[in-house]
């Protein structure tokens, strides 16, 4: 369920302009690159959960990896799932997943970085920070999503430790290039069968009123504060 959610996420955060390269929910894929002195060694690559084995065998496997001729790479990773408790008709969960970003930021500029332009990333932060849903959204195939930033990974180049990047990629991570990763946190119900439906799935609907007040359940407790 969590490739559905970057897929969400993910339709939001690829409006916003300095974005150019995004993909959904990564995993760790490995392959073995043949050297110029034909040793063959095991290089891992984030590579989109759609991609497949041709299209990596045709190179996609560097797709998300630093390039100078991208403005940006964006991509999430996979934080785990869990449920939540159960509401009436309703099952909710709770996703965790990871915002990896690497930023161009003079082509995002178009001009040389200087001191207070070198801060980028804290403007990209923001912006998708604005970018997502203030209050809960009802999203086939899910109910009462709600998509939140609950934290920022301390920004250190251990943050692609989980790939082989090679020494161009690597120069990539100095200024004046940038990179972040986020934290988000997603709620969000599954409607259940049944044959007594307390509140039909067909027409639930979240207010502005309801968001600042809290939902409650039948039992008056708050479901989303």
């Amino acid at each position: 369920m969590n490739q559905a959610i970057a897929e969400i996420i993910k339709e939001y955060v690829e409006t916003l302009s300095f974005v150019d390269k995004i993909a959904g929910l990564v995993s760790t894929q490995s392959m073995t690159i043949t050297g110029e002195d034909g040793v063959k060694v095991i290089k891992r690559y984030p590579v989109a959960c759609c991609t497949t084995a041709d299209d990596c065998k045709a190179g996609a496997y560097n797709d998300l990896t630093p390039n100078s001729q991208y403005k940006s790479v964006i991509y999430f990773e996979d934080g785990g799932l869990s449920f939540e408790r159960y509401a009436g008709n309703f099952k909710y969960y709770k996703s965790n997943l990871r915002l990896v970003a690497w930023l161009n930021v003079q082509k995002i500029l178009e001009e040389d970085c200087e001191s207070s332009q070198c801060t980028y990333s804290s403007h990209a932060i923001a912006d998708i920070i604005r970018i997502l849903p203030e209050f809960p959204q009802n999203i086939d195939p899910f109910t009462r999503v709600y998509i939140e930033v609950t934290g920022q990974v301390i920004r250190d180049n251990s943050i692609f430790s989980k790939y082989t990047y090679n020494e161009l990629q690597t120069q990539y991570l100095l200024s004046p290039y940038d990179y972040f990763a986020l934290e988000i946190t997603t709620t969000f119900g599954i409607c259940l069968p049944g044959t007594s439906v307390y509140e039909p799935c067909d027409t639930i609907g979240v207010s502005v009123t309801d968001c600042v007040n809290g939902l409650t359940d039948d039992s008056g407790d708050i479901i989303i504060e």
